[in-house]
């Protein structure tokens, strides 16, 4: 074993997370907003498609193909929590396999101990490898979610020494994703593969006499090397390793909208100036308009009928990024509602039409020309400091054919680290799929209990977690 990998085998180990009530509180409302992105998304077509290929014989489906469904449906609506270090998706791929290969027995201090390992440990590789793994295609969920899930199932089942380097090893080699298929289905598929390898590579090392390197973090010529392009010393994930903790610093970023994280800022931004608009004296006293009260705006994303009569006033919108922080908002003028989660331009212009997001534009087979062409008036500009990995910043500045100006700069939007969703929040996003006693069951379930199985026969029983 070299002595990068020698210090992984031992941090995932020796880690105890019993006094760090800060890790484990992040842990829990994380693993709650995986269901929300998870339950929505199991009626999606795709989604169900997946369930009917991968059952067999009824109920008889393999723990990997388990964790292939749960990544690929918990990431299909792109709902899930992101990460700045690792630019990627944590809980898609560790909570899905951690569901996938969880005993009667397992409790949630184990469950939730391995699932911060797991974290831990992408965080680190992300923070040590990005932005120019990032930047050359590379999409992290796939590549570094599978080692991460190699951890967290090694450290779930209680694995050691060389057995846990042969696990990570092997989740090593199977390192994938590319994210040119963003905007497809191919993107939550990397979810889904990585997930379902992690748990195949446990399968295969507990019920085969197969053996594998111990070396795959080798410097010279290891992971690192090979898919990093870099080089690191044991000292550089020793000294990193929970201090404070990847869940804490950078921290999750959380969406009540299921649309690129990239985007978070600049659709907040774009909520305020819109607000702003509706509610200038000139607008009120043109249109007639009367102000919405608060829950009405609360209210917007229902709404079915765009109002032109703004878009018909506004001259441009510009969007104002650090250089490259919009990478993976890589759709200017997307065709498709798919395409459009990646697009600031599609978010922005919904903003403006409609008061709020509206999630359901985005399942749109194609977007009509109309509304491209408003998009054509959203430009987008790389003319903030540059920030450092874990932040992001946006500003939105509207330009009217009267000559006014609106503008709004955003940087801790809802569901960002320093300004993180509450139980309520996801309370809310359950609220997409479940009536309102399903959710107080599942709640009043998710606290009464020591072990994890319970609380999953519950959500059985309230119709998520299909197979």
């Amino acid at each position: 074993m070299d002595l990068v990998t020698q210090t992984i085998v031992n941090h995932i180990e020796q880690t105890d997370v019993t006094n760090r009530e800060d890790l484990l509180s992040v842990a829990r409302i994380a693993f709650l907003d995986y269901l929300a992105s998870l339950a929505p998304a199991e009626t999606e077509q795709a989604v169900q498609d997946l369930a009917r290929f991968i059952e067999t014989n009824g109920e008889n489906v393999s723990k990997a193909d388990k964790a292939l469904y749960y990544g690929f449906a918990s990431h299909y609506l792109d709902f899930d929590d992101a990460q700045a270090n690792l630019a990627g998706h944590f809980s898609t791929v560790l909570y899905s396999a951690l569901l996938a290969v969880l005993e009667p027995y397992d409790t949630w201090h184990d469950f939730l101990r391995a699932y911060i390992i797991g974290a831990e440990l992408e965080g680190i590789i992300g923070s040590l490898i990005n932005p120019a793994h990032r930047t050359q295609g590379w999409h992290s969920t796939g590549t570094v979610g599978v080692i991460g899930a190699a951890a967290a199932i090694g450290a779930l089942r209680g694995l050691h020494g060389e057995s846990l380097a042969q696990l990570l090893s092997l989740a090593a080699t199977q390192s994938a994703g590319m994210f040119f298929q963003s905007g497809t289905d191919g993107k939550p598929l990397h979810a889904g593969l990585a997930a379902r390898n992690g748990v195949w590579a446990y399968e295969l090392l507990q019920h085969t006499s197969l053996k594998t390197s111990t070396k795959p973090f080798d410097p010279e010529r290891g992971w690192f090397k090979i898919i990093g392009k870099t080089t690191v010393t044991s000292n550089d994930i020793a000294s990193r390793w929970l201090a404070p903790g990847q869940l804490i610093d950078p921290g999750l970023w959380m969406k009540v909208h299921p649309y690129c994280s990239a985007a978070i800022c600049g659709a907040e931004a774009a909520e305020v100036v819109a607000h702003r608009l509706y509610t200038s004296s000139s607008y009120v006293s043109k249109h007639n308009y009367l102000s919405p009260d608060t829950e009405e705006q609360d209210q917007c994303r229902l709404c079915t009928t765009p109002n032109f009569s703004l878009w018909d006033e506004i001259d441009r919108v510009t969007v104002h990024f650090p250089p490259g922080a919009d990478a993976a908002l890589r759709y200017t003028s997307p065709t498709t509602g798919r395409e459009g989660q990646f697009s600031i331009e599609y978010i922005v212009y919904q903003v403006l039409a409609y008061g709020a997001v509206q999630d359901e534009l985005f399942k749109l087979e194609a977007i009509d020309q109309s509304v491209r062409d408003y998009m054509n008036r959203i430009e987008r500009v790389y003319d903030l400091p540059k920030v450092s990995q874990s932040e992001r910043i946006t500003k939105v500045t509207v330009t009217m054919k009267n000559g006014d100006t609106f503008t709004e700069t955003v940087n801790n939007p809802k569901g960002s680290p320093n300004n993180p969703l509450t139980l309520e929040d996801i309370r809310i996003k359950l609220g997409l799929t479940l009536q309102a006693d399903q959710i107080d069951r599942i709640m009043e379930a998710f606290t009464r209990t020591d072990e994890v199985e319970p609380f999953l026969q519950t959500l059985r029983k309230e119709g998520v977690l299909h197979v």
